[in-house]
């Protein structure tokens, strides 16, 4: 439609210019006096039609920067293999130690729990088998806290010490849960490829293994989110679904949340949000029946976004501040981020620019305690942006 009328008032003077060159009841000067005012009508079309534009070009560039914060928080599995946990509750020397640092982590109180569980690593009475344990479970309370390079470190030493291990067939489980952490690190981080490498790895491991079909639900989970991300809605639901059947049969009632919730996001991104809000619902009741908050938050998060995408702005920023408000309490760095840009972003839909500053300096100060480089370019740029149109809106006035 634009683009019709920009024809038009560039054609309209121009036709009427030829107009008068073809009438002869016209003097020559009325008629040059009137090319004159075509001419300009002219050029005052082409200057809004370039302005408009560059308009377009510069929200163009706006938009897409806002919405490379306007993101889901992400919910990984935490848990450890059976073996390992067997192990650990069945040694007198780790029980007492093992059973304090997971009470310090159901009250998300992780860095209490990284020195419960380091104290292990430093016994030199503990077997080394026995520390492939505790570094996944150190790894995990640091990916909780977003410090991403001390989790990696400890997921990668677990791996260390499982080569050096004599009966490998016995620890492939605990192999497979610290290849999809590290998996976990890389999707973090942006970077699909290498996170799919160590996803298809653990799953391999899990399929091979009699008795780990949950493992591999974990696995297929995770891949489907990828797929999901790299918009390969097809494969990402071939895989969501496989985990959810596997759950199902073992009435893993927090893996069937985590699947409802990750299919309703692929709908969510194939323009079908009623029916994503359904499973989200569904996902909420089994999240609030298990007491699991960083869970909670990550499905409110998501009812946000679907809201959003109905342009029910209110709705999606009630959601998304039920939202942050979990993410504060536990100290979930990840979401509470993912949050304020959410928010952010509905703030600058609804024009409300003073606002959405607010909530994207308070991310930008989370980022920069995470250290998340890719995610603090950004978000300047973006402050940097509304700022500059604040002003230009004062001289205006």
């Amino acid at each position: 439609m634009n683009s019709l009328i920009n024809i038009i008032s560039i054609a309209g003077p121009l036709i009427f210019a030829v107009c008068l060159f073809v009438l002869k009841n016209i003097p020559t000067e009325m008629k040059i006096g009137l090319w004159i005012i075509c001419a300009l009508v002219l050029v005052f079309d082409l200057y809004l039609i370039i302005k408009d534009k560059k308009n377009k070009e510069e929200k163009s560039k706006r938009e897409e920067l806002y919405n490379r914060l306007y993101e889901r928080q992400e919910l990984f599995d935490r848990n450890l293999p059976g073996t390992v946990t067997d192990v650990l509750e069945r040694n007198p020397l780790l029980e007492k130690s093992f059973r304090s640092g997971q009470k310090y982590e159901k009250e998300y109180k992780f860095e209490e729990a990284i020195k419960v569980y380091e104290k292990c690593l430093h016994d030199l009475s503990i077997p080394e088998e026995d520390k492939i344990g505790f570094n996944i479970l150190i790894g995990n309370c640091y990916f909780f806290l977003s410090k991403l390079n001390q989790a990696e470190k400890h997921f990668k030493e677990s791996l260390n010490i499982l080569k050096r291990t004599e009966n490998k067939m016995a620890k492939l489980p605990s192999k497979s849960t610290a290849l999809g952490s590290i998996g976990n690190i890389y999707h973090n981080l942006g970077k699909p490829d290498e996170a799919l490498e160590y996803y298809q790895q653990a799953l391999e491991i899990n399929r091979k293994l009699s008795g780990y079909e949950q493992g591999a639900a974990h696995n297929l989970n995770n891949i489907g989110t990828l797929y999901n991300e790299l918009g390969k809605q097809d494969e990402a639901m071939k895989y969501q679904e496989e985990a959810l059947e596997i759950s199902k049969k073992f009435k893993d009632e927090q893996a069937i949340a985590n699947s409802l919730t990750n299919i309703g996001i692929i709908y969510t991104d194939s323009g079908k949000p009623e029916e994503a809000l359904k499973l989200f619902q569904e996902a909420l009741e089994i999240n609030k029946k298990l007491k699991y908050e960083e869970g909670i938050a990550n499905v409110f998060n998501n009812i946000g976004l679907a809201h959003s995408k109905l342009k029910e702005t209110d709705q999606a920023l009630n959601y998304y501040q039920k939202a942050l408000s979990i993410n504060k309490k536990i100290g979930y760095k990840e979401g509470v981020a993912t949050n304020l840009g959410n928010i952010g972003l509905i703030y600058i839909t609804l024009g409300k620019s003073e606002e959405a500053l607010k909530y994207y300096r308070e991310a930008l100060e989370v980022f920069i305690h995470m250290n998340a480089e890719p995610r603090i370019e950004i978000l300047l740029k973006l402050i940097k942006i509304i700022e500059e149109e604040k002003e230009e809106e004062k001289k205006e006035e």
